[in-house]
């Protein structure tokens, strides 16, 4: 039997194959991967972690990875963290379990911790920044430039007293995008406080309650400068989406009254009212160019290491004003 399954190591006579595949089919056999894996040394199989599939831009990115595997005979096995670092250890320990042929990890509360990042023998991919320190591959977009790019279209709107929504504190991907704000403000002679900075949970909920401390006559922005920024530089196109709702309750026109740019770029932008105005990832190109590395590896593990830096670009709606 293993011979017609593997088609090899030695031929099989046609009418042998024809019983044995009359064998397979009548009793619905199917081949174990696991232990195909323990003899084959593969299971094409990859691990992705994800840290939220309720963001819009990790369902995008998730989608687009498993097509690219897919495509190439690969399964993924997706772990979504909801940033738990005990999560993100159990789904860790059950890719190696699973003898998964490499590991992709997006951004999350890992990329803190160097011994999260290694399986062992197979090899690892981030997508964001990595430590220096170890031995993964990386794509990662350049945060802060993309950040400070977003800002400076607001700027040039004439805006000069932004708001900061940000995401969870203690990630690296939000303090680079509240770092390139902060230094694209201060660059502008603009003000740059903490007082216009507000973190909330990335999704829509969160977004509308720091746009509604950001933008309301009570919020620390007023009490500080006497009136409420005219625009918001805002960390995921989830977070906006809850933002410009937090406008409609507030009676702000956007972007009349508050103009407003995000990042991500992903397919909800398109659908706000009214259309976001966003700092686009090209999550199509990160997914070939991840896939295709991380086989390379799978393949060859001498195969060196990747470090990428992608720029985003900014794709216009109408929510900064343009």
């Amino acid at each position: 039997m293993s011979y017609v399954l593997n088609n090899g190591p030695r031929p099989v006579a046609p009418e042998t194959r024809a019983r044995v595949e009359d064998a397979i089919a009548k009793l619905g056999y199917r081949p174990n991967a696991i232990a195909s894996a323990l003899r084959g040394g593969t299971t094409r199989s990859i691990g992705l972690l994800l840290p939220d599939p309720r963001n819009p831009y990790y369902a995008e990115l998730a989608q687009a990875i498993e097509q690219q595997f897919s495509e190439r005979g690969y399964l993924v096995l997706t772990g979504s963290t909801y940033y738990s670092r005990i999560l993100e250890e159990q789904y860790r320990e059950s890719f190696i379990a699973r003898k998964v042929d490499g590991l992709i990890v997006s951004s999350g509360v890992s990329l803190a911790h160097e011994q999260a990042l290694g399986l062992g023998e197979q090899p690892v991919l981030v997508l964001d920044d990595a430590p220096e320190s170890v031995n993964v591959s990386s794509i990662a977009p350049q945060n802060h430039d993309d950040a400070a790019a977003a800002v400076e279209h607001l700027q040039r709107h004439g805006h000069r007293m932004i708001g900061c929504i940000g995401g969870l504190a203690y990630l690296s991907t939000e303090s680079a995008h509240i770092a390139g704000w902060r230094n694209q403000q201060i660059a502008a002679g603009a003000p740059a406080g903490d007082e216009l900075v507000s973190f909330a949970d990335p999704s829509e909920a969160g977004g509308n309650a720091a746009a509604q401390l950001l933008l309301s006559d009570h919020g620390r922005p007023w009490a500080l400068h006497g009136h409420r920024p005219s625009a918001l530089f805002v960390s995921s196109d989830v977070q906006a989406v809850g933002a410009i709702f937090a406008c409609y309750e507030l009676g702000l026109r956007v972007p009349e009254d508050i103009a407003i740019v995000s990042m991500g770029g992903t397919k909800t932008a398109a659908f706000t009212i009214p259309p976001l105005t966003s700092m686009r990832q090209d999550i199509q190109f990160i997914a070939r160019l991840a896939a295709s590395h991380l086989l390379d590896r799978v393949v060859d593990a001498s195969a060196n290491t990747l470090r990428r830096r992608l720029r985003g670009n900014l794709v216009i709606g109408h929510s900064c004003g343009c």
